[in-house]
């Protein structure tokens, strides 16, 4: 994340460094952006930019990180909305970013991102990889969303057992997405086909209750 420097720079040359950046990773993938690109835009020296951020990295962890934080609050919210139904919180999500994805200021940004799959699962940037690695923050998030849970609907008997469905579900959200980004079928084939896999997901979980139970 970024420095203090950063942050107590001027408000109008903090958003040229953004939009800078937000320009240089909407028109390529993460390995090809270039720090020098980005520095040329903003009017600012190389030195400075490492005052600021430690590599792209860092600055792209910084670009997504109130999308990401408005992501937290909104899963919180539709934990609660839905009644604790965790299928139908996740299903609601990908048609938010469907349906509204375009109308985003930077949708090219986002599609960038979604569309480079080294990105998606190799690093901590977007919150796989830290996720699965249940970091504090993530370990603090799943132990929520189990107090919320309905286990009639959902039946895990445990927090481990939730995490390991929610990293399912949050790769049928990324597939959809990606998807729908690529272009590679419409809308209505994309729900179809991901609906279904959803409730292969959901009927896989009650089975293997039922078995422990039974």
């Amino acid at each position: 994340m970024p420095t203090q420097r950063f942050l107590h720079l001027p408000d109008i040359k903090r958003e040229k460094i953004k939009r800078a950046a937000i320009r240089e990773f909407s028109r390529f993938s993460f390995s090809d952006v270039s720090i020098n690109q980005i520095i040329k835009e903003a009017d600012i020296s190389r030195g400075s930019f490492y005052t600021y951020f430690e590599d792209k990295e860092d600055l792209l962890a910084y670009l997504l990180h109130d999308f990401q934080e408005s992501c937290k609050l909104w899963f919180n919210k539709n934990m609660e909305l839905c009644e604790g139904n965790i299928y139908q919180v996740f299903w609601n999500s990908i048609l938010v970013l469907i349906h509204y994805g375009r109308e985003q200021q930077d949708f090219i940004f986002y599609k960038n991102i979604f569309l480079d799959a080294k990105l998606m699962t190799e690093t901590s940037i977007i919150g796989f990889k830290e996720f699965f690695n249940k970091s504090r923050e993530e370990r603090e998030l799943i132990r929520d969303c189990f107090d919320k849970l309905d286990r009639n609907i959902c039946p895990v008997s445990n927090v481990d057992e939730l995490s390991d469905l929610l990293e399912l579900l949050l790769f049928l959200v990324a597939k959809s997405m990606a998807m729908y980004f690529m272009e590679s079928a419409d809308i209505d084939e994309i729900l179809h086909g991901i609906e279904f896999q959803f409730k292969i997901v959901e009927e896989g979980v009650r089975l293997k209750t039922q078995r422990k139970t039974g």
